[in-house]
């Protein structure tokens, strides 16, 4: 045991010296290995290093030929070969100076555990008349001695060439150890060196029992001295080897890439090596048959780490080696002193840099201290301040450099007072006005308090710029809530009234004891339009809405709600009741006439009114009412007035409603829901697709149905929470069994979803179940599910965020969210209205909004979609307009889950 140990120390002295020679001589073999490889201009260099086990001049006569045979079949490429030892071919793998790679298994093994690198091909050897893709060693001794089974060499001495070679000691010490031995305790190691003939020699000394060697050398030894009476121990044959060999085979060198190579070239010359013929003149020179695919070298990994010896202690290291390790330690306090003095260099630059960065941000930025004197503005500050400031700004107040108003601050602007209100904001920032000469800019500051190096405390303003941005705000809560045609309210502007401005007052807040709600639906308008023209109805429609506004009472608030529908709200005076004055609505119509050719035509409407108390808590709910009785008008003939009975209209709807929700209930319990999948697609290269999960409802019939009747009357009676969570559950199972690289899913939450509190777990425990990342996750919630209860929304925002997942805010610019709430809701991703999209080749106020939207959201760091994306046209605009993701028909239909 202890020869075994003085072993491994000279072989690591051996190593150790070789290293720093190698070091000390790296200058001249790197003027030498440029000279040799230096190519063309046209061509790339590929180096490939191999091992020069035998000389470098016999590794260049060997394998050169094989380099030409790859430069050949890769034009572009021009191969090198750069014949290295041991030590050399691993200093140049770890510098990064090879593609590729040929040397023995067991120091691609070692390579391996360094950095990347893969086989490409095994090669297959001549070997006694067959080819051979695995070498193998044998355990032989003297003829005539005791040794008859591996296990009887029990206390022996046994050569070897070294402790790490795989074929002259480690393959036998494998063997051995298969055959019961405790190599460690119960065989004394001799280690010969190189050549073989030593390993031969001290078994025929007597100086060892046994010895190992590589399998093809002990048969070539047997051919050339048939009579040195030498004999494997125990049984020495391998099905298929043609050798004699008692222990494991390991695969043939590899031919491997390294992590500098290309991939795609990697796995050409993958190819074109498997493919070579035997009678090229490349196998012929380098003595092969040709190449396989590569082995599995699992089992060198195991040798190596195994029996290769273990690092010696710090105690040896420090005793054989001190004068190297002063070396090293003078180095290293050189490089720190040296590595010291470039950073300071490089802090100088730096800050340099921040400076000149910090001068050109497109936004204002004003360093100032406690008080509010300005230290440090960058040029973007400069169209704010005032223009009388002579000397600039440095060192004046920033109240005197700037005419700035906040509202609920003193008009002064006390800067400690405009610091202290920022800080008790979330967001540490307040919006203000700017007025400089004969502009005036609506602007966002956000203040940051900063330590300096000093001490003190100095605070840094940032202004932006929002005047265009509360202009586009502007025109979105216009278009939100007014109808393009006619410039009056829309329906969702007409809902909102209803459930905010009543029961009890006027727009005006003058107190309202009753008031009438009215519904007219034009007849026969339909026929009017393919008679006549469309642009002749929008004029009637346009005309009747200024009509309207003439004539009816100031107090009146007037909405377009279908095509040829509108709704009146007007305060109910006390001497009428509601019918006669829906009858004078009646004769406001027959009385409209067109200014031109078509004066001739004659309106007539259906009219359905109900009366609104002041204690009505419901009054939104009364525009149903009143389209009833509208509706009750038509079938009795139209061009009449109907006061609203909800006697039969609401049983009958009633009954409606439960054969629905009953309808609903058996395709829930029945399993006929299904999921479809439309694919949200990347603008750019490089963003992960998103998959948009939409329900699917089959009835009993088997016919698919559209599932947004179901879905009303889910929300209506409290089952659209039980409906996501089987969407939720389906959808984490499907993208459980998808592969990682496939993208990331979008689930849409209903309102009452997102108010249940239970939600969030539900949603923990199926991630967590099927095993889903979180963050391939994206939850969409509707303006209108987040503005019903917007802290509730906010909490669940934050809460799935914690836990990985992103959220979208859906339809947003469709409806009454504000960038207020954009900006408090932060969404990850921004769904563009698909209205607004369908309108951009049309309406330059929806491309202003959108664009607006856009730069909002990147502001915010929320990536955007654009819906409804339909035609060419609107890919291109939505594309121009900087959008990330592109949803709609044109891209992508929604397809069943595994098909699309």
């Amino acid at each position: 045991m202890s020869g075994q140990r003085a072993g491994r120390l000279s072989v690591f002295d051996g190593w150790w010296i070789a290293c720093v020679c190698l070091l000390l001589a790296s200058g001249f073999g790197a003027g030498s290995v440029h000279a040799q490889t230096s190519t063309g201009d046209a061509e790339t260099p590929i180096h490939i290093g191999v091992l020069a086990y035998a000389g470098k001049d016999d590794a260049i006569s060997r394998w050169q030929g094989t380099a030409d045979y790859l430069s050949e079949s890769n034009p572009d490429y021009h191969f090198i070969i750069r014949p290295l030892f041991l030590s050399e071919l691993r200093n140049a793998f770890v510098e990064g100076q090879l593609d590729f790679v040929l040397t023995q298994s067991l120091q691609f093994s070692e390579l391996s555990r360094l950095d990347s690198i893969w086989p490409l091909a095994t090669v297959v050897v001549k070997g006694n008349g067959q080819g051979l893709e695995q070498l193998g060693a044998v355990i032989f001794t003297r003829e005539g001695a005791d040794f008859v089974e591996l296990d009887d060499l029990v206390g022996t001495r046994v050569a070897g060439t070294s402790p790490n070679a795989l074929g002259g000691w480690l393959l036998g010490m494998q063997a051995l150890e298969d055959a019961g031995l405790d190599v460690e305790h119960q065989i004394t190691p001799i280690f010969t060196g190189l050549p073989l003939t030593a390993v031969v020699d001290a078994v025929l000394d007597g100086r060892a029992h046994a010895g190992v060697v590589r399998s093809s050398y002990f048969q070539r030894y047997l051919d050339t001295y048939p009579d040195s009476r030498l004999v494997p121990v125990g049984t020495a044959e391998r099905q298929g080897f043609p050798y004699p060999s008692n222990t494991p085979l390991v695969p043939e060198w590899p031919f491997a890439a390294t992590g500098q190579a290309p991939q795609d070239l990697a796995n050409r010359v993958a190819r074109q090596l498997i493919a070579m013929p035997a009678d090229v003149k490349a196998a012929e020179q380098a003595r092969i048959v040709g190449w396989r695919t590569p082995l599995d070298y699992s089992i060198v990994h195991r040798l190596r780490d195994k029996w290769l010896p273990e690092p010696i202690s710090p105690g040896s290291l420090v005793r054989h080696f001190w004068p190297y390790l002063v070396l090293v330690v003078v180095v290293v306090l050189t490089l720190f002193a040296w590595q010291a003095r470039r950073a300071a260099r490089r802090l100088g630059v730096e800050k340099r840099r921040l400076r000149r960065a910090f001068s050109g941000l497109h936004t204002g930025a004003v360093l100032t201290d406690a008080s509010g004197h300005i230290l440090l503005t960058n040029r973007a500050v400069e169209e704010f301040a005032r223009t009388d400031m002579e000397g600039g700004l440095i060192g004046r107040s920033f109240c005197d450099a700037f005419k700035l108003r906040i509202e609920g601050l003193s008009p002064q602007c006390a800067f400690g007072e405009l610091v202290e209100r920022a800080g008790t904001l979330e967001t540490r920032s307040v919006d203000g006005v700017i007025e400089r000469d004969n502009q005036r800019f609506d602007v966002n500051l956000k203040l940051r308090r900063l330590d300096s190096e000093e001490g003190g405390t100095q605070v840094l303003v940032s202004m932006l710029d929002v005047t265009e941005l509360r202009s586009a705000h502007a025109l979105l809560t216009y278009r939100a809530t007014h109808d393009r045609l006619t410039g009056i309210l829309n329906r969702e502007a007409m809902e909102e009234f209803l459930s905010q401005a009543m029961p009890g007052k006027a727009p005006r807040n003058d107190p309202v004891h009753a008031s009438c709600l009215i519904w007219t639906d034009l007849d026969e308008f339909r026929l009017l339009n393919e008679i006549g023209s469309r642009e002749l109805g929008d004029r009637i429609l346009a005309s009747l809405a200024s009509h309207f506004s003439l004539e009816l009472p100031s107090d009146a608030v007037l909405a377009r709600m279908g095509v040829d529908e509108f709704a009146i709200w007007m305060p109910l005076p006390n001497r009428d009741t509601c019918t006669l004055v829906a009858r004078e609505v009646l004769e406001i119509i027959h009385a409209f006439r067109l200014p031109d050719e078509h004066e001739h035509l004659r309106l007539k409407a259906s009219v359905g009114v109900t009366r609104i108390d002041s204690d009505d808590l419901l009054a939104s709910r009364r525009l149903e009412d009143a389209e009833r009785a509208c509706q009750s008008a038509q079938r009795l003939g139209g061009d009449r007035v109907v006061q609203f009975s909800g006697e039969d209209t609401e049983l009958l709807e009633r009954e409606q409603q439960i054969e629905r929700f009953n309808a609903l209930r058996a395709a829930i319990a029945e399993d006929r829901l299904d999921l479809a999948a439309q694919r949200i697609v990347p603008v750019r290269a490089g963003i992960p697709i998103i998959h948009e999960m939409l329900l699917r409802v089959t009835d009993v019939d088997g016919r698919p149905r559209f599932p947004t009747e179901y879905i009303e009357i889910a929300e209506k009676h409290h089952a659209m929470g039980e409906i996501d969570r089987w969407v939720i559950r389906q959808s984490c199972r499907w993208l459980a069994r998808q592969p990682p690289d496939s993208g990331t899913l979008s689930i849409n939450l209903s309102a009452h979803s997102v108010q249940e509190p239970d939600m969030l777990e539900f949603i923990r425990q199926e991630l967590g179940e099927w095993d889903v990342d979180p963050a391939r996750v994206v939850f969409e919630i509707t303006e209108t599910a987040a503005i019903i209860n917007l802290d509730q929304a906010e909490r669940l925002i934050a809460a799935m965020r914690r836990i990985g997942c992103r959220f979208a805010l859906d339809d947003f610019g469709g409806g009454f969210l504000s960038f207020e709430y954009l900006r408090r809701l932060n969404p990850d991703i921004v769904k563009i209205d698909g209205r607004l999209v369908e309108d951009l080749s049309h309406d330059p106020v929806a491309a202003v909004i959108v664009s607006a939207i856009v730069q909002v959201s990147r502001v915010m760091g929320a990536q955007t979609v654009a819906e409804w994306v339909e035609t060419d046209d609107q890919h291109q605009q939505v594309t121009e307009m900087g959008v990330d993701y592109i949803q709609g028909f044109l891209l992508h239909r929604p397809a069943p889950l595994g098909t699309g």
